[in-house]
């Protein structure tokens, strides 16, 4: 049923079965906020099996919303035309069905004038990063660790434009394409650029993160945990519960306020970090806890060229093995300081513990699904 003027707010989430997305409607759904207590959660997805599960589990809090897949955009935009905030956490790098919920929400606007709609996209801080192993991009030539990127301060949307124009990346080109449709059609977006995200999911279906995952099961296929060149490269990390709060805060932004206080557009590009951690750092956790679990005759960390490390993590990288995607993802500099999102409200509340027990979690989570693919 179409939303008129009268009814509540109405929220759209894409990318429910993943790992982020999942955690976000939990997240949503288990708020105190009135507005988000009374809007119902559109849930667009594929398979009835799914949507079945949602529907069992939540009830009328839900309402699954089936499609053929990211490329049906009749029909995403014709059910975004009937929300007024869509949180996006499916493929950042799919323009074309994001370009459809913005032209959706466009529609939605012309209808009810008083409306001002919101896009909340989903990015990654692998588009701002320096590649310290190739040196193809270097930001920070004489500091160790790179550039660290304030989104309070710099010019984000600047930077990335500059760069896409250089080096082309699908994710960045994405993001840029989302802000642009926004002002050309006149939707409000912000952009949530993620960085390392761990921990246990705490949706229906996807549990597991990326990138940790990745060099879990790598060690677990190489027999032994590895890095990539001297590991130096300097990241970000956030808990994905913490990382759904951020998303709650801005949904309940957008809905109570018409998103008043928001950045938006070209200055509508946020970061969501709440530590720091090591290329390095990372092969170590993982060394360590595969051998805690004898998995791997001891935590020893090898370090592996560029060109070997796309062969390595092929199997484990959910994208193309090229080298320059698997050095953006798993060994590049991206420090990121969330000043926009602090000063909205955003207090993420799990450090050094929670980073510790996620490469447990991780180890569990790879060899659940390994156990459970060969049945």
């Amino acid at each position: 049923m179409t939303a008129t003027t009268t009814s509540p707010p109405r929220i759209l989430l894409t990318g429910v079965t993943g790992f982020i997305g999942g955690s976000v409607l939990t997240q949503l759904l288990d708020s105190t906020s009135p507005s988000l207590r009374s809007a119902p959660i559109t849930c667009l997805l594929r398979g009835a099996d799914r949507a079945a599960k949602l529907k069992a589990a939540y009830g009328d809090r839900v309402n699954p919303v089936l499609y053929n897949d990211l490329d049906d955009l009749a029909t995403t935009t014709a059910i975004a035309s009937q929300h007024d905030v869509v949180i996006s956490t499916t493929l950042g790098y799919h323009l074309p069905s994001a370009r459809a919920l913005l032209e959706g929400l466009a529609q939605r606007k012309k209808s009810h004038p008083s409306s001002e709609p919101w896009f909340i996209h989903t990015s990654g801080t692998s588009n701002v990063g320096s590649r310290p192993i190739s040196r193809a991009w270097v930001d920070a030539p004489d500091s160790p660790d790179g550039r660290a990127f304030d989104d309070a301060v710099d010019d984000i949307y600047a930077y990335e434009r500059e760069r896409d124009a250089v080096e082309p990346y699908i994710q960045r080109t994405t993001e840029l394409g989302v802000v642009d449709a926004g002002i050309e059609l006149g939707v409000c977006t912000l952009v949530v650029m993620a960085p390392t995200i761990y921990g246990v999911g705490t949706g229906l279906f996807n549990k597991r993160s990326v990138q940790i995952p990745s060099f879990v099961a790598t060690a677990l296929d190489h027999g032994r945990a590895v890095m990539i060149g001297d590991g130096k490269g300097v990241w970000d990390h956030v808990h994905v519960e913490d990382l759904a709060s951020l998303y709650e805060l801005l949904a309940v932004r957008a809905l109570d306020a018409r998103g008043q206080g928001l950045p938006r557009g070209k200055k509508g590009i946020i970061f969501a970090s709440a530590g720091r951690h090591s290329w390095e750092g990372i092969a170590q956790g993982v060394a360590r806890a595969c051998h805690e679990a004898g998995l791997l005759p001891d935590a020893t960390v090898e370090s592996v060229s560029l060109p070997e490390a796309a062969k390595l993590f092929g199997a484990s990288y959910p994208t193309e093995p090229e080298e320059a995607m698997i050095e953006l993802g798993l060994a590049s500099c991206a420090q990121t300081i969330p000043t926009v999102a602090r000063s909205l409200g955003w207090s993420p509340v799990r450090g050094d513990d929670a980073w510790e027990r996620g490469f447990r979690d991780d180890v569990d989570a790879v060899l659940k699904e390994r156990r459970e693919k060969s049945r």
